[in-house]
């Protein structure tokens, strides 16, 4: 498991600068390594396997994939009623497989999270 020592600063505040008017905030990722994380959204109609493209292919195939199904059907359907997972055959740096327990009608969120 990889350990990561980071926080998140604040730009506008970094800085001894002390206008009349206070700018938004500028939020800024300081780590010691490197941290790549893709979100996104799929659509599964009736089908049981679909693959999730990256906007940013990553650096190798060293990632973590989360993917949930978001409660999107009517309550009669029960259609976001399964479990997903990733297939190992269908990992690559710029695509990840998403396969569900059951057929299902329904969006799903993944997140990849690449640390290192």
């Amino acid at each position: 498991m990889a350990k990561l020592r980071a926080r998140i600063i604040d730009r506008n505040r970094f800085s001894k600068r002390y206008p009349f008017i206070k700018g938004p905030k500028r939020l800024t990722y300081l780590g010691d390594d490197d941290l790549a994380i893709e979100l996104g959204t799929i659509v599964f109609d009736n089908e049981s396997s679909k693959k999730f493209n990256f906007e940013a292919p990553f650096k190798d195939t060293n990632y973590i994939v989360v993917a949930t199904p978001r409660d999107t059907a009517s309550a009669s359907d029960g259609s976001a009623q399964v479990s997903l997972s990733v297939n190992s055959d269908g990992i690559d740096k710029s695509f990840v497989t998403i396969i569900a327990s059951a057929r299902f009608t329904g969006e799903a969120d993944v997140i990849a999270i690449r640390v290192g």
